[in-house]
C-alpha cells in the first residue's frame, strides 16, 4: 500500500515539474518576443524602446539610434530620409519621429521634405551666399527683377545671379559665357603648358621648332620665359 502511495506521489511530482518547466518556457519565449535588436548599435532593446517603421519589415532599430540618425541627415540637408538599412530605400516620414527629435530639428525636416518634393527644374535659391531663400519657377510668367523676401536684395530671376545693373540678360549671359570659356582655356593652357603672348595675351602653342616665337600680333618673345625676344634668350632652353 505504501509503495503505491510513493509511486503516486512521484507521478504527481513529475507532473508538477513538467508544468513548471512548460511555464518557464512560455515565460522565456514571451520575454524573447518582447525584445528587439537594433541594427545600428547592435544591442537588444525592450519592445517599448524600439522604433516602429511600419512599412519596412526587414530592418529594426531602437528609437534612440533612429533619432540620432535622422538628426545627422537633417544637419547634412539630406532629404528625403530613408531607412538606414543597407540599400533600403523606404522613406521615413517625419511624423513618425516627432516624439524623438527636438522641435526645431523636426521643423527643419518638414521644410526639407517639402523642398525635396519640388522637381529641381522648378526651384532655385537666392543667389546671395548668406541667404537660402527658396523660389519656385513659374513657367507661365517670366519674372526678371526679383527681391528676395529674406535678405531683401535685388537679383535677376532669369539669370539667377545678383542684379546686373546696366546690362540686359542676353548681354550679361554672353559676357558670362565668354568669361567661362576664357577660364577654361587658361586652365587647359596651364595643363598643356601653353604660353601667353606678353603683348596681346593670346594663347600660343609650340608644336615644334625653336623657342623663338612670333605671335599673330607680330610680337616676338621667348617661349620659355615669356620675355621680349633677343639673342640672349637662346640660353633659356638650357
Amino acid at each position: 500500500m505504501s509503495d503505491r502511495i510513493d509511486v503516486l506521489a512521484m507521478m504527481i511530482s513529475d507532473e508538477e515539474f513538467a508544468e513548471k518547466l512548460q511555464m518557464q518556457h512560455v515565460l522565456g519565449a514571451s520575454y524573447e518576443s518582447s525584445q528587439g535588436f537594433c541594427g545600428i548599435c547592435n544591442k537588444k532593446k525592450g519592445a517599448d524602446r524600439m522604433f516602429k517603421l511600419q512599412i519596412c519589415s526587414r530592418h529594426s532599430f531602437c528609437s534612440h539610434c533612429i533619432g540620432l540618425y535622422a538628426q545627422s541627415k537633417i544637419r547634412d540637408n539630406v532629404f528625403p530620409i530613408t531607412c538606414p538599412g543597407l540599400r533600403c530605400r523606404v522613406v521615413i516620414q517625419p511624423e513618425s519621429c516627432r516624439s524623438i527629435i527636438p522641435v526645431n530639428t523636426f521643423a527643419r525636416w518638414e521644410e526639407g521634405s517639402a523642398e525635396s518634393a519640388i522637381p529641381n527644374g522648378e526651384k532655385f535659391y537666392c543667389p546671395y551666399k548668406r541667404c537660402s531663400g527658396l523660389f519656385i519657377h513659374d513657367r507661365h510668367e517670366e519674372i526678371v527683377q526679383c527681391i528676395c523676401p529674406l535678405c531683401k536684395k535685388l537679383f535677376c530671376a532669369k539669370c539667377r545671379v545678383p542684379w546686373h545693373t546696366g546690362r540686359d540678360c542676353d548681354k550679361f549671359q554672353k559676357v558670362e559665357k565668354d568669361r567661362e570659356d576664357e577660364l577654361k582655356l587658361k586652365l587647359l593652357a596651364e595643363i598643356k603648358k601653353w604660353k601667353e603672348c606678353p603683348k596681346c595675351k593670346s594663347i600660343v602653342e609650340k608644336v615644334d621648332g625653336c623657342i623663338h616665337m612670333t605671335c599673330r600680333c607680330k610680337m616676338e618673345f621667348c617661349y620659355v620665359c615669356g620675355g621680349t625676344w633677343s639673342e640672349r634668350h637662346w640660353s633659356c632652353q638650357d
